[in-house]
């Protein structure tokens, strides 16, 4: 095929560093604009958090059952895989990324008000629908403004970073937010979210665009551009590498939805801490993940520029880590009534665990093309997310069923920590980004 005949699958010199004529990496203002998507994923997590530091007192008042409360949890993720494929594709289709963030932000603070001004059951179900539509396409349209403005051999501890926003939200806004629904009652908190958010909206309309290292503008594609962009596309998702890290994914972003929707009720009704303790608790893994995370990608990048392949710096060590972690979580109902142990079992495997995420997410942006990587990202956390539609409900049937909570909370662990370890395993021997790596048309 001719260049002529596949206009909009040109490769912009944006994803070759260094070269003549390539865009110039500006370190201040990249870190600048990565400091505000930075913030934009600490309010994402903020956002979800919100509802499992508020589930004590809300359960009691609203009189829902542990079942009932995990529902209205896995509601977050009723339509958050729709939006996150939708809007991903949106953004592959060049509307600018810039407003995307700006209109997400927009509506998580329209969904807390409701909850502020008449909470029920119902409004709580409906507005956590509607948080998760909106929260839906966040990390891949984060992911994909900061890599326009990292070159690619950069973007490794950028991903880690804006990752690692679950754990500064959990550091920082789940003490802060704790503190306020203890002196202020529970629906204070959904008020601060919803300023916080409107806050980084204006903020972002005057500081936020895209970078120079942003795939070059395509004009509208013929038909046969567009079954070439729909054989590049099918070529990852397809592909071996896509496929193994879903399977040992899947259950590791179930365990990240059980654990922010009922770490916080398993640290206070189930171990037993105070309502105060058990937010400062629910911060405590957030050191650790947010270290380990960052360290990570620290790692991955080094080997990348010392010449290690895409199998082992992309490829095992998220995958081995993943399964580390599975394999701690398992060992939780032997911590008998020992809550430390427990907690710190808990911790431990959950931490590892995230070591996984951003390096996977930047192994499925190294395979896709440059053109398509928000739209595969974008489906791979769809696909990777509707764990969530079961897991949190799951957990509070286990609770319910149990005959302690604490035997409904580690069984739930367990299962999560079984399937996490086996999909680590079978990702380590089957995961290869460099070999399963797509590529945009010469232009």
């Amino acid at each position: 095929m001719t260049a002529s005949k596949l206009p909009d699958l040109a490769l912009s010199t944006s994803d070759t560093p260094d070269t003549p004529g390539s865009p110039r990496y500006r370190p201040l203002r990249a870190w600048a604009v990565l400091l505000l998507l930075a913030v934009f994923m600490v309010l994402n997590f903020a956002d979800r958090i919100s509802l499992a530091l508020a589930a004590q007192p809300l359960i009691r008042e609203l009189h829902l059952s542990a079942s009932e409360f995990g529902l209205i949890s896995s509601s977050f993720y009723f339509l958050y895989s729709v939006s996150a494929v939708g809007v991903g594709f949106l953004a592959t289709r060049h509307v600018p990324l810039k407003w995307l963030l700006f209109l997400m932000s927009l509506l998580w603070a329209a969904t807390q008000l409701p909850v502020f001004l008449f909470a029920s059951g119902g409004v709580l179900l409906g507005t956590r629908v509607g948080l998760g539509m909106a929260e839906g396409p966040a990390t891949a349209v984060a992911n994909s403004t900061a890599y326009s403005w990292f070159p690619p051999h950069r973007r490794g501890l950028p991903t880690a970073l804006l990752t690692s926003g679950a754990s500064v939200a959990k550091l920082v806004a789940a003490p802060l937010l704790t503190v306020l629904i203890v002196r202020e009652g529970w629906r204070s908190a959904f008020l601060a979210l919803a300023i916080a958010g409107l806050v980084w909206c204006v903020v972002w309309f005057f500081g936020g665009r895209t970078g120079p290292f942003a795939p070059a503008p395509v004009a509208t594609p013929d038909a046969a551009s567009r079954a070439a962009r729909r054989r590049t596309f099918l070529t990852v998702v397809r592909s071996r590498t896509f496929l193994v890290l879903l399977l040992a994914t899947y259950p590791m972003y179930a365990l990240i939805s059980v654990v922010l929707s009922w770490l916080p009720s398993y640290l206070e009704a189930g171990l037993g801490f105070s309502p105060i303790t058990s937010g400062f608790l629910f911060g405590l893994p957030s050191i650790i993940g947010m270290v380990v995370m960052l360290g990570a990608g620290w790692v991955t990048d080094r080997l990348l520029a010392a010449g290690a392949s895409a199998r082992v710096a992309h490829g095992l060590v998220p995958t081995l880590a993943l399964a580390l972690g599975g394999v701690l979580l398992t060992l939780l109902p032997l911590a008998g009534g020992s809550r430390y142990v427990a907690y710190a079992l808990l911790v431990a495997g959950y931490c590892l665990t995230l070591v996984a995420q951003p390096i996977v997410y930047a192994a499925i942006g190294t395979a896709a093309a440059p053109s398509q990587r928000t739209s595969v990202l974008s489906l791979f956390i769809a696909l990777q997310s509707t764990s969530g539609i079961i897991a949190p409900w799951a957990t509070g049937a286990l609770v319910d069923a149990a005959g302690d909570r604490v035997s409904g909370y580690n069984t739930a662990f367990l299962v999560l920590g079984a399937l996490i370890a086996a999909g680590g395993l079978v990702a380590a021997r089957f995961c290869d980004p460099g070999r399963d790596a797509a590529h945009d048309a010469p232009a």
